[in-house]
């Protein structure tokens, strides 16, 4: 006949696998919500637009302050499209790894494993493909020639059939996002932009 012990262990047990179903599916359901904050906290900034087009609206300010201290002193106020991500991921509670300087765009996409996406792997097997989640970062080849990723944003989703990215992106602009990057806009916007024009998607929550 069972122990007391041991049957509070069978019940304990049992129960632990009724609530959470597994490990693995508690932690897919909790990056699902995390990227749902992350997409909810830069949606909310949609709308804001800098007053004389110098960076000058305040919320830029706590842009960078969320970056550091010397940032949100420094005049004139630098650009603001990567402060604005990390604003958003800090926001969401998220403790940034692997990127020495969030203000520069480039810096996001430093660690190989964490890409989910480029122009390369587009031209690849499709059916294969893992394909880019809501709250990953874009980042964007602002000149051609210029070997180095320049403005960045937070992803909504891509369409491979109708073929454009949906986007929410800081100091960028919204007139003809769908056929060109603006790194230097007014404001916030929420944008769709050809898929040819991104050059990498990255998953910075991945380790």
């Amino acid at each position: 006949m069972a122990t007391l012990p041991y049957r509070f262990g069978i019940i304990c047990l049992f129960t632990f696998l009724f609530c959470t179903g597994s490990s693995g599916q508690t932690r897919l359901d909790t990056t699902a919500q995390l990227r749902g904050k992350i997409w909810s906290i830069a949606n909310a900034e949609v709308g804001l637009r800098e007053p004389k087009g110098r960076n000058d609206h305040p919320r830029i300010l706590d842009y960078h302050r969320s970056v550091s201290s010397w940032l949100y002193k420094h005049r004139p106020v630098a650009p603001y499209c990567a402060s604005f991500v990390y604003y958003v991921y800090k926001s969401a509670g998220v403790k940034v790894t692997k990127v020495p300087n969030p203000a520069r765009a480039r810096e996001w996409f430093l660690v190989s494993s964490r890409t989910v996406m480029t122009q390369q792997t587009l031209r690849g097997n499709r059916r294969m493909m893992a394909m880019p989640q809501k709250g990953d970062v874009v980042g964007y080849y602002f000149q051609k020639g210029l070997n180095a990723i320049s403005h960045i944003e937070i992803l909504e989703r891509v369409d491979l059939e109708e073929g454009y990215l949906y986007a929410i992106g800081a100091n960028t602009s919204g007139s003809q996002a769908y056929n060109t990057v603006n790194r230097d806009g007014d404001g916030v916007y929420y944008v769709r932009r050809s898929i040819k024009s991104f050059y990498k998607i990255a998953n910075v929550l991945s380790p």
